[in-house]
């Protein structure tokens, strides 16, 4: 017999985000060079969206109740979250990334070939999502709290190292625009397929959602609406699919503005250059 959870439980205030985002603002407010305004608000942005993937109701119907808010959840977790983060960052924090001593060591030497290289960024990225959605994996990390952990810290590592090459507070460590349109674009075109196999397969992606051992009350509302397992996987794939695609096409538009915006002085200044010369 299903066991009924009142809708009191669909806010988990006792979540160990909280705690999380706390050790992250004083880690970022004691940094060297804190001092911008908008990257504050970045910070803040990103610290308030992991704290809602968790704490609000989202975060409770993503643990093992619906499908597609496990997908809204990771997707805040893998794209949204680490965007912020970065965005957040002032620029003497990409030094550390950048500049090693010959004796290091071997992990941070990795950590740091993996920031430079875009291909490895743009692998993780996507390969996490990809990874974490074969139903062997997703089932134990619904099922198992620890796996849960590894897959989150996980996807906000990948996450990181995904924007890295678009968004990295080093202007050097960017890619120049037409990769970084390439990149943003190529991954678009991951996670549509990732969307389009999730949406259409006959597969049951992660079971654990398919048959929940207890169900919130909401969730009887839900079923009577139309809400079946099989609906809930189809939407989660639709989530996959539109809303990562555009959050890159907003991320290509703004690779090119930027690249528009540096390219006029330059191509002022050789028009001033070249005037000179014929005179």
């Amino acid at each position: 017999m299903i066991e009924l959870i009142s809708d009191r439980a669909l806010w988990n205030w006792w979540s160990p985000a909280w705690f999380v985002a706390a050790v992250v603002a004083v880690l970022y407010g004691r940094y060297p060079g804190w001092t911008s305004l908008s990257k504050s608000l970045w910070l803040i942005a990103g610290l308030s969206v992991l704290v809602f993937a968790f704490v609000s109701p989202l975060g409770v119907l993503a643990d093992g109740f619906l499908f597609s808010a496990h997908m809204i959840q990771h997707l805040l977790l893998l794209l949204v979250v680490p965007l912020c983060l970065v965005l957040s960052l002032p620029p003497s924090s990409a030094e550390p990334a950048f500049s090693g001593t010959v004796d290091e060591g071997s992990l941070r030497k990795m950590m740091r070939r993996v920031m430079k290289n875009p291909i490895a960024g743009w692998s993780v990225g996507l390969g996490a999502m990809w990874f974490w959605h074969v139903p062997a994996f997703c089932n134990a990390a619904t099922e198992n709290y620890m796996i849960s952990v590894v897959r989150t810290v996980t996807f906000l590592a990948a996450g990181l190292l995904f924007w890295w090459p678009i968004y990295s507070p080093r202007k050097q460590a960017r890619l120049p625009a037409s990769h970084a349109v390439v990149y943003l674009f190529s991954a678009c075109l991951g996670c549509t397929l990732l969307g389009i196999y999730i949406t259409f397969t006959t597969i049951t992606v992660c079971p654990a959602f398919a048959s929940p051992e207890e169900r919130l009350a909401v969730m009887i509302a839900l079923h009577d609406a139309g809400m079946t397992s099989s609906v809930d996987q189809q939407l989660g794939g639709l989530l996959m699919w539109v809303p990562p695609c555009s959050l890159y096409v907003a991320a290509i538009v703004s690779v090119l503005c930027r690249w528009y915006a540096v390219g006029e002085p330059g191509e002022a200044g050789l028009a001033v250059t070249r005037t000179a010369e014929v005179r």
